[in-house]
């Protein structure tokens, strides 16, 4: 971002509120649990994909801090493997923000519906599929899940998270873009929805 776009007052606390949330986020995700290492809704991607674009990379962190945390107390995989785990969860939520800044989508009005899908497509569901894929060699890898029914389960890890950040992440990013700009709370000092 620019410097005239760039917001230096965003409070303090967005470093800490992101490690909190994403590790809040970590342990509730049992409740929606279907198989090891799959949630029918996994929070901390879905909340990590909105925090990063409004407070940039630093959310990054809390996604690998409450990965790296959940992960040693709640799968089977070996310590290479939680790592890989939280580095693929961090890619993920990292893409989205990239997209973001270096594509300029943050510039853009986003009140049509054809740069709203463009946004959607870009910064959700793209770094979704990349990091879903990466995620699930991992799990495979470590015998979490079985080998031949690899694409099976990519396709249904991904398209879950997609569908869960069109029903809740991206409703959730437009509707507080405005009030959380206004409030001084994000990176960007102009909303791309005013």
């Amino acid at each position: 971002m620019e410097q005239k776009e760039l917001n230096r007052q965003i409070p303090w606390w967005t470093w800490l509120a992101p490690i909190c949330i994403q590790l809040m986020a970590r342990f509730t995700g049992p409740f929606v649990f279907i198989q090891p290492g799959f949630y029918l809704v996994y929070l901390p991607y879905l909340v990590g994909s909105v925090f990063v674009l409004w407070w940039g990379p630093r959310v990054v962190l809390g996604v690998g801090v409450a990965s790296l945390i959940g992960s040693f107390s709640g799968t089977h995989l070996d310590h290479l493997g939680i790592i890989l785990l939280a580095a693929a969860e961090m890619l993920k939520v990292y893409l989205g923000w990239w997209f973001w800044k270096y594509l300029n989508i943050y510039r853009r009005n986003l009140k049509k519906v054809s740069r709203l899908f463009y946004c959607w497509a870009l910064v959700f569901v793209i770094p979704n599929f990349i990091g879903s894929y990466i995620l699930m060699a991992v799990l495979t890898l470590g015998g979490i899940f079985s080998e031949n029914k690899f694409l099976r389960d990519y396709l249904q890890m991904s398209l879950a998270d997609t569908l869960m950040t069109l029903v809740l992440s991206f409703p959730i990013f437009m509707f507080f873009s405005e009030w959380m700009t206004q409030k001084g709370w994000t990176l960007w000092r102009k909303s791309p929805f005013s």
